[in-house]
């Protein structure tokens, strides 16, 4: 399925409650940046860090308002406790599952996937937001092939990241999740759709990576595809280019680039 603009309830009220998907308190927070040095320095207080929530210190897009809390509802009903987060960077999600109650132990290697490099130390703001927010999140800064993190794990956590890779390296990251993902396991996956490439137009990358198919994900896991709609998934036969347009209009966009959010579940074999 593609994220859509409605959200549900229950998808509402978790989102204010953890600030998704800029943070909260984003004007007083404005003020502060604008006021100089002084408010900068305030804003690294742990206090200030606390009040304005786990998703303010992670660029993101609006598409993560429907993201972020389907994921978690995922993870919710599939009673998962050991949860492999891959590409998680410094984004909220892992502490806020974290504050579930679910064990998180996040890869990534902090590279820079077309938004620019970090400007912090990223290994020391993780630290720091674990403090913050009394968590423990595991944080491996590297890859998830090079990295190897000891299994085993009730399910992977992918929110938009597999379309920044080469499909080499796709290969290689899906083939340790089948690895250390118990059978009966899931991965969930949030997977970017943008409409300036392929197949909406004749272009097959850009800046960001490129149009990834969730078939052949599925196909990489050797597992079952258990919840997503096939004609809003690309790379099924069922996938309906003309459908996708059509339903335009009740979809959640990137505010900043044409990019849609392909939404599935994998269970593994």
């Amino acid at each position: 399925m593609l994220a859509r603009r409605e959200l549900p309830d229950e998808y509402r009220r978790w989102n204010d409650r953890w600030g998704v998907p800029f943070g909260r308190h984003r004007l007083p927070v404005q003020l502060l940046e604008r006021s100089g040095a002084l408010g900068r320095v305030a804003l690294a207080r742990p206090a200030l860090r606390r009040w304005r929530g786990p998703f303010a210190f992670q660029w993101n897009t609006r598409t993560r308002t429907y993201e972020y809390p389907w994921v978690r509802g995922q993870l919710v009903r599939a009673g998962a406790r050991r949860v492999l987060e891959i590409g998680g960077a410094l984004s909220g999600l892992q502490f806020a599952l974290a504050a579930d109650g679910m064990s998180v132990c996040n890869v990534d290697p902090f590279l820079d996937y077309g938004s620019g490099a970090y400007e912090i130390d990223p290994a020391a703001e993780h630290a720091m937001l674990n403090r913050v927010f009394g968590t423990t999140v595991e944080l491996c800064r590297t890859t998830l092939p090079e990295a190897r993190p000891t299994g085993p794990f009730d399910a992977a956590v992918c929110v938009s990241t597999l379309e920044h890779l080469r499909p080499a390296d796709i290969e290689e990251t899906l083939a340790v999740v089948r690895d250390v993902v118990v059978p009966g396991g899931i991965v969930v996956l949030t997977v970017d759709l943008f409409l300036d490439l392929d197949p909406f137009t004749d272009v097959e990358e850009n800046r960001w990576g490129r149009n990834v198919p969730v078939a052949w994900i599925e196909e990489l896991l050797g597992g079952e595809l258990v919840v997503g709609d096939r004609t809003e998934l690309l790379g099924y036969p069922e996938f309906d280019v003309r459908h996708v347009l059509t339903e335009l209009g009740s979809l959640t966009m990137g505010s900043e680039y044409p990019q849609l959010a392909q939404l599935a579940v994998v269970r593994c074999p």
